[in-house]
């Protein structure tokens, strides 16, 4: 019988042995034996064992599958029946510590044992590789000569802590290790932590060491993983990041916590820690097992500001890790840095802790900023308080940690974790008094530049604003005004007249303050109501030559009313489309249309549309001879996408 805490770390096959030229045995036989798992290190099982048995459950004619969901149905504790079927590879095994399969310099459970000893193999804390848990796929046959031995070898591990009391120290550990108890230093740490790892008398009679505050010793170390460990104590530095990358392992079946990268300028830079040293425990929390992810958490909310790390240095040729070495890290940046560009009032206020801040938190709202940690109440005299810090202050950040998205226990977390000289970020806010005062004040300018918006303008120089009625004067001085409009009630536009072409040498242009699209409501106080004009006579109203000045009532839509249509036709080799066109900002303004070519132009446009595309081309910032161009040599099939004012009716018709 051999019993496991933990993954075994073997993996096995179906197969068949030949007993004889006529009979076979037929089970699950152990294929392979990981490297330092607990049935590589317990030296009681080899390749070729047979499984009778698996925590009492008979698998001599179970499958693999039946066979692995036992092992993940499984406790913490795997009890294996085995049956080996060569005795004299046995005696060997005793003799020679690679016999199941990898070198072993030395029994690592019992140093003191001797080679025929049947006592178990050492004690230990009996947490596993974690790997070997499936079973191999694929069947062999193995031609040994049978000779029906069981063993009865027993590996056992244990855990203990100092202060706890057994009538027997050497007894099989059975005690709860989930959850987390306080070691006698009063850190809190894993139950199943190396900390708390039960020694026998042997393992206490060599173990020298003193415990540390997380109860560490050597001799605890050693039997808690069954790997080589190292442990690593720094102090914490709350200005400067610990510097180190985490990656997990590339078999995604698998869970653990490799160091991926040593950052030069970080905390960890100057101790024996490098890329793939397996993280197995930090502060008495344990990472064996557990995914790289959960880990960054781990590090943050571990208190005080020492870090003690319990690391294991892998074989060269074990490439356990899922990614390579990191090599180059991004150069140090200050995460509070935004903080200032977000709040230019917020200042900094460093206060030495010395046993306390002098602060008490809580989280608030405030009118000005929203939800966030407070202020709320400071220790008269304390260090805090010396340093400037005031209630009702706003805590933006302690040390590097930004608390704008805390809530009140992670603010709190950070204030007790902060050691030595603790830098925090204020923003001292206004009262709710003053808040009320300068929203009345804003209102009242408000309301004034209103009152002001609405003075009538000067006509000569009034600024056309959006969704506005504004009435502007133009000195024309019997010049054109230089503008193609759109509307009249034979025309296709019959709610407004809308301006769609300026030209460049025209009044217009020269006054800066018209656009296109903008909707012209009068003329010279005659209301431009085109569903009872004619095109022709809405035209000339734009086409007259004024003495002076001309008035016009201008509304700027915003944004612009507009629809937009597709012409499709098929032009004839060497016949015109029949179309005078102008150079437009969004295209190609039709200045005239020649009836008697195309129907479908006859039919669907008209004086002032701008065409926007040909063919699918936009032309929309091309110069107008590469526009003609386009027009000049398209044949066949024409597609044009047409842009037309769709304004909104603005005047009233004229009564009768």
């Amino acid at each position: 019988m051999v019993q496991f805490l933990g993954n075994p770390g073997a993996a096995g096959v179906r197969g068949e042995v030949k007993d004889s030229p006529n009979t076979k045995t037929t089970g699950i036989f152990i294929k392979g034996i990981v490297p330092d798992s607990p049935a590589h290190l317990c030296g009681r099982l080899k390749v070729g064992d047979r499984i009778l048995s698996l925590n009492g459950k008979d698998v001599r004619n179970s499958t693999e599958q039946a066979v692995i969901d036992l092992i993940k149905e499984a406790d913490f504790k795997i009890d294996l029946e085995i049956q080996t079927f060569d005795k004299s590879d046995e005696q060997q095994a005793k003799a020679d510590p690679r016999s199941n399969g990898y070198m072993q310099a030395k029994n690592k459970f019992n140093q003191e044992q001797t080679p025929n000893s049947n006592a178990g193999g050492g004690q230990g804390m009996g947490m596993g590789q974690g790997q070997g848990q499936g079973m191999g796929q694929g069947t062999g046959g193995m031609n040994r000569q049978q000779t029906l031995q069981k063993r009865n070898t027993t590996f056992t591990a244990s855990m203990r802590q100092k202060h706890s009391s057994y009538a027997d120290e050497d007894d099989e550990d059975t005690r709860d290790m989930t959850g987390r108890i306080r070691t006698e230093s009063g850190y809190e740490i894993d139950r199943a932590s190396a900390g708390n790892c039960k020694l026998n008398k042997q393992e206490k009679d060599r173990d020298k060491e003193q415990e540390d505050d997380f109860g560490y010793t050597m001799g605890k170390r050693a039997p808690a993983i069954k790997l080589i460990l190292r442990r690593i104590e720094v102090q914490r530095d709350a200005s400067k990041p610990i510097g180190i990358a985490l990656a997990g392992h590339k078999d995604r079946q698998k869970m653990a916590c490799f160091v991926a990268g040593v950052d030069p300028n970080g905390v960890l830079a100057s101790v024996d820690i490098k890329p793939g040293d397996e993280i197995v425990e930090v502060n008495g929390n344990v990472l064996k097992n557990r995914c790289h992810l959960n880990a960054s958490a781990v590090f943050k909310n571990v208190d005080g500001d020492k870090l003690v790390l319990i690391t294991s240095r892998r074989k060269p040729n074990d490439e356990g890790m899922c990614v390579k070495p990191i090599k180059k890290f991004p150069t140090s940046s200050d995460e509070t840095k935004f903080i200032f560009d977000q709040f230019p009032k917020a200042r900094t206020v460093q206060v030495r802790k010395e046993g306390f801040l002098g602060i008490m938190v809580i989280y608030g709202k405030h009118a000005e900023v929203g939800n966030g940690i407070f202020i709320s109440d400071l220790r008269e005299g304390s260090n805090a308080e010396l340093a400037g810090v005031k209630v009702g202050d706003m805590l933006l950040a302690v040390n590097q940690d930004v608390t704008l998205e805390s809530n009140y226990d992670d603010a709190t977390g950070m204030l007790k974790r902060a050691e030595g000289v603790v830098t925090m970020i204020l923003l001292t806010l206004k009262s709710e008094e003053s808040i009320k005062a300068e929203k009345e004040a804003e209102e009242k300018r408000k309301e004034e530049a209103r009152k002001e918006q609405e003075k009538p303008q000067e006509p000569a120089t009034a600024e056309i604003k959006p969704n506005k009625k504004i009435l502007i004067e133009l000195k024309v001085e019997k010049k054109p005004l230089g503008v193609i409009v759109c509307g009249g009630k034979n025309n296709h536009v019959t709610t407004g007249c809308v301006i769609t072409h300026i030209y460049p040498e025209g009044v217009v242009a020269a006054d800066k303050r018209l656009k296109i699209f903008d909707h012209i409501c009068d003329v010279n106080g005659n209301a431009t109501h085109v569903g009872s004009m004619t095109t022709l006579k809405v035209h000339q109203l734009f086409h007259t030559t004024y003495e002076k000045t001309v008035m016009l009532t201008v509304y700027r839509a915003d944004p612009p009313e507009l629809e937009k249509f597709n012409v499709d036709f098929m032009k004839k080799p060497g016949k015109e489309l029949g179309l005078s066109l102008s150079p437009n900002e969004l295209g190609c303004t039709i200045a005239e249309v020649i009836q008697g070519q195309y129907p479908e132009i006859d039919n669907k446009l008209q004086r002032g549309d701008i065409i926007t595309k040909l063919n699918g081309d936009a032309l929309e910032g091309l110069p107008f001879q590469v526009c003609y161009a386009l027009f000049k040599g398209a044949n066949g099939k024409i597609s044009m996408e047409v842009t037309r004012p769709k304004p909104t009716l603005r005047t009233e018709a004229p009564k009768a």
